[in-house]
């Protein structure tokens, strides 16, 4: 797709005569759809589009943030002073920069996703340093800016490329020429740069290497044999000792040399007295410039850039933030570093070399840097936000988290947005959530952070979690749905979802696990219907009377799913009469379970004739038909079966009710089933294609009557015993 001028991220072919549709599906995924007419009357072909998804070091990055996330603004919610809250949020930054720092170094999917880590790691140790270090802490940003400049420096590149990649490109061409290392191109300039950003120790190896240091076998005891290997021996001392400010981020170096900001202070200015005692020794520039003149050039410019030359500094200087390491470093005072003065530095050193009628000349980061480097220093929020824009949604995500940590920032951040109805803040995180939602990989990431949306977070979790693609039957993640589901308290999502997945195993002809999900969504018409295959093919079993009570496969399946259902118990007397609200809670029950209270029934009547038949005492025979008589008075006296069923299943259990002794059925239980047995009777004899079920019914009947009988018997026995 593209538009005029700009360039398309994906293309999709169009066959002549037809047209794309399309809409918005989850969070960014746009559905397509090729028509060649009206949708409702032609064939059309359907597909998606996706872009920009987050490469395995950004889903990493989502992961480990994400849980960092949520316990900051979790601990937000409680009761905190400013200082506790300053020092929650600088914990939560120094751990996501880990986590960050841990992504830059593992290996990457796509070369785009790791190179946007790395800018986010970049900029979010930038904004540590000035609005949680130097808030909280008195003295110098130098050693800092050293130290974040040493570890991003691929990407803070000027035109000429960065000084990590002259090193390592100098370092090169020395093990593969023969020649002396200081008459290779760059030699001299390489080390210069190395010394203006304050990354000494790598200008000694570059120093160690020439032709002159070489000649003595052991570098801590180097001896001036003559002027040049003089000169390079002292330069080489006072970059193994150049005075370093202790970090505001509070690291230390393995020397432990770094100092406090007052004794930096007056270390700095005796080194640099150093460096310029030095410069001034004419006897040994003299003999150097006529044995070595290129190192007599290349140390002079060395030692002014160490003894604070501005000129020198400016023409070394391949970018406007390696002139301003330069200045910080030695041109300017020390106070220049401290929070209050760096920001007009870091503006002087942009006017310097920046002109506003050309576009910058650096690259795309560094230019990035022209706006997010001054706005950081100045504690400007607009500046920042402005230049964060230009990174990932990731970061644009997180930043308000350390923004929060300057007053102004928070209030800039919390303003309510006029047309969006949430703040800021907001509308930063609902749009990294929506970047997530369309991969089942970060999808429970996006539903994480949409609780911190106050405005628009319970309608985007909605969204997310009744739209997931559910299509393949995947169980775990439904139930992975189901539970965000509850935690968020979408109960109604819940049931479209258990529904949803219902739909895809009736389908597919699954019926156990149809029904368990209809049941689960409480949707007990479909769970009917879904088992109603399973009662006709135990309707044809029964319809066969010489057969018998023969095994289900299919019923046994659900065995476990019909167990869990609310026991479909009978009464101790059907025939008894219920209350009225009793008797319509009942009825209003098995018509509510349809089929379900059926097969749940028929199982139990299934499992009790079947101990009839293994029975071996009569206690036990009693038992089972005791259980046998329970399931027939639900099935056929509260007619949870249907009325078709009701004759064939009398006529299963005519063996029970005539082995039984004593009687397991009353002459109360006996009369309702006459009742439904002439029920019955009458809907046979309305249909001609069940004429032929006239003996079945007759020969129900005639066991009934001798129950009945037998009742009557057994009721007048004790009257004709007295009188006899």
């Amino acid at each position: 797709m593209a538009s005029e001028g700009v360039a398309g991220t994906t293309y999709f072919p169009c066959r002549p005569g037809c047209q794309i549709d399309f809409r918005w599906g989850l969070g960014r995924d746009l559905l397509l759809a090729e028509t060649s007419g009206p949708i409702q009357t032609t064939e059309s072909t359907f597909g998606g589009a996706q872009w920009d998804e987050p490469s395995s070091a950004q889903r990493q990055v989502a992961y480990d943030t994400m849980k960092l996330h949520r316990a900051l603004h979790t601990q937000a919610m409680s009761e905190q002073d400013k200082a506790a809250r300053l020092q929650s949020i600088t914990e939560y930054s120094q751990e996501v920069a880990s986590v960050l720092l841990a992504a830059c170094d593992r290996p990457a999917s796509t070369d785009h996703g790791q190179q946007a880590v790395k800018e986010d790691c970049c900029a979010w140790e930038l904004l540590q340093l000035f609005y949680l270090f130097a808030l909280r802490y008195e003295g110098s940003v130098t050693q800092d800016l050293v130290m974040w400049m040493k570890k991003h420096n691929s990407l803070l590149r000027g035109p000429e490329g960065s000084v990590r990649e002259a090193f390592a490109e100098l370092c090169g061409g020395i093990e593969d020429e023969q020649a002396a290392a200081q008459t290779l191109p760059g030699y001299w300039q390489v080390i210069q740069r190395l010394v203006l950003i304050g990354w000494t120790d790598d200008a000694r190896d570059l120093l160690y290497v020439h032709s002159e240091t070489q000649s003595t076998e052991d570098r801590q005891s180097m001896q001036a044999e003559n002027a040049a290997s003089h000169l390079l021996a002292q330069t080489d001392a006072l970059l193994r000792r150049p005075p370093q400010v202790q970090p505001l981020s509070g690291q230390h170096n393995a020397a432990g040399t770094f100092l406090p900001f007052p004794d930096y202070a007056d270390a700095r200015d005796r080194w640099k007295a150093d460096c310029l005692r030095l410069l001034d020794s004419p006897h040994w520039w003299d003999d150097c410039q006529a044995m070595a003149p290129d190192t007599a050039q290349g140390l002079r410019i060395t030692l002014s850039i160490m003894s604070g030359n501005r000129d020198e500094i400016n023409n070394i200087a391949a970018s406007w933030l390696e002139l301003l390491m330069g200045m910080l470093l030695y041109g300017l005072p020390a106070k220049a570093g401290t929070r209050h003065n760096i920001g007009s530095m870091i503006t002087q050193c942009l006017n310097q070399r920046l002109s506003p009628a050309s576009p910058s000349p650096y690259g795309h980061y560094l230019t990035l840097m022209e706006e997010l480097l001054p706005g950081a220093a100045e504690l400007d929020t607009a500046k920042v936000l402005a230049a964060g824009s230009q990174l990932s949604l990731w970061f644009k995500a997180h930043m308000p988290d350390i923004l929060t940590a300057a007053p102004q920032g928070k209030s800039a951040l919390q303003t309510t947005l006029e047309h969006d109805g949430g703040d800021l803040t907001e509308k930063l995180i609902l749009a990294y959530a929506h970047s997530l939602m369309p991969y089942p990989t970060t999808w429970h990431v996006a539903a994480a952070y949409l609780p911190w949306c106050p405005c628009h977070g319970a309608e985007a979790m909605e969204q997310l979690l009744s739209q997931m693609p559910l299509t393949q039957g995947d169980t775990r993640l439904a139930n992975q749905v189901l539970h965000e589901c509850q935690l968020y308290g979408l109960p109604q999502v819940a049931v479209g979802v258990c529904r949803q997945m219902g739909v895809h195993h009736w389908q597919a002809g699954r019926t156990a696990a149809a029904i368990s999900w209809f049941i689960r969504g409480h949707d007990d018409s479909r769970a009917s219907e879904a088992a109603a295959p399973l009662v006709r093919q135990i309707e044809d079993m029964l319809a066969n009377t010489s057969a018998g009570f023969q095994p289900t496969p299919a019923l046994e399946n659900l065995e476990g799913l019909l167990n869990s259902l609310a026991p479909a118990e009978a009464p101790a007397n059907m025939a008894e009469p219920l209350q009225s609200h009793q008797q319509r809670k009942a009825d209003s029950c098995l018509q509510h379970r349809g089929s379900l209270g059926f097969l749940q029934g028929f199982l139990k009547l299934q499992k009790a004739m079947t101990c009839m038949t293994e029975a071996k005492d009569h206690r036990q025979v009693q038992s089972a038909a005791a259980s046998v008589r329970d399931m027939v008075m639900v099935l056929v006296g509260r007619k949870a079966a249907p009325q078709r069923m009701w004759l064939h299943l009398l006529f299963h259990v005519i063996p029970v009710i005539e082995a039984s002794h004593p009687p397991v059925f009353s002459h109360k239980d006996t009369q309702l089933l006459l009742t439904r047995l002439q029920e019955a009777a009458v809907w046979i004899s309305k249909d001609s294609h069940h004429q032929h079920q006239q003996h079945e019914v007759m020969t129900v009947r005639l066991a009934l009557a001798r129950i009945v009988a037998h009742a009557h018997l057994n009721a007048f026995q004790p009257t004709i015993a007295a009188e006899a």
